[in-house]
């Protein structure tokens, strides 16, 4: 009896050895991978409200001005970013539609109308006219966009249509705005000295959404 006992006891043992595991011959296979592509339908928008806003003097953006003038918004055009991209600018340009012209420098001319626009915190209180000057701030028949180069931004050089960040209460930023935000333009023309006609001149002012990625 002993001996058949031990012979089973030997017998298990070896059953209960491990089997050695064979190395994978070709573990390139063993898993697989691959690559989805999804580009965003954006949307950028901006909603041009002109309500209550009006010069100096009148109640909407329709005046009578004397040649060799400066007109001013006393209230001003309500900017708000629509849309679902979190970072958009806007530019601005402007279009003549009568037989005044609008000018690219801040020269007197017959029959050319000085445009400036400034955009800043959406504020009652209006900018003086001082702040609402510079060459850079004209608004021209070539769009132009609104603010600072990325490379500038964080400083306070090279601002178009923006006021500098020393000008309080009206500074506000207006590079890589989100959905939401609201700002107000603000308008000055200087008519010229002199003119060739006695008709009503009209300008068409166009606001345009776009993106701030990599500007």
């Amino acid at each position: 009896m002993l001996r058949t006992i031990a012979f089973w006891a030997l017998s298990f043992s070896a059953l209960a050895a491990p089997v050695p595991v064979l190395a994978d011959a070709n573990p390139g296979n063993d898993s697989g991978a691959f690559t989805i592509r999804l580009l965003p339908s954006v949307d950028l928008g901006v909603v041009v409200d002109t309500t209550g806003a009006h010069w100096f003097g009148s109640a909407d953006l329709d005046a009578v001005s004397d040649m060799g003038t400066t007109q001013r918004l006393e209230t001003g055009v309500t900017l708000t970013v629509t849309g679902n991209f979190n970072n958009q600018e806007l530019e601005l340009e402007a279009a003549a539609n009568d037989t005044w012209t609008l000018a690219s420098d801040e020269s007197d001319a017959q029959d050319q109308l000085r445009l400036y626009a400034m955009i800043g915190a959406d504020q009652s209180t209006p900018p003086s006219a001082a702040l609402i000057s510079g060459a850079a701030n004209l608004v021209t028949g070539t769009a132009t966009r609104a603010g600072q180069p990325q490379a500038d931004e964080g400083g306070d050089a090279n601002h178009a249509y923006e006021f500098s960040t020393a000008q309080s209460p009206q500074y506000q930023d207006i590079d890589g705005m989100v959905v939401g935000t609201t700002r107000s333009l603000w308008l000055r023309v200087d008519t010229p000295p002199l003119t060739t006609s006695d008709e009503q001149q009209s300008f068409t002012i166009t606001v345009t959404a776009v993106s701030g990625a990599g500007f």
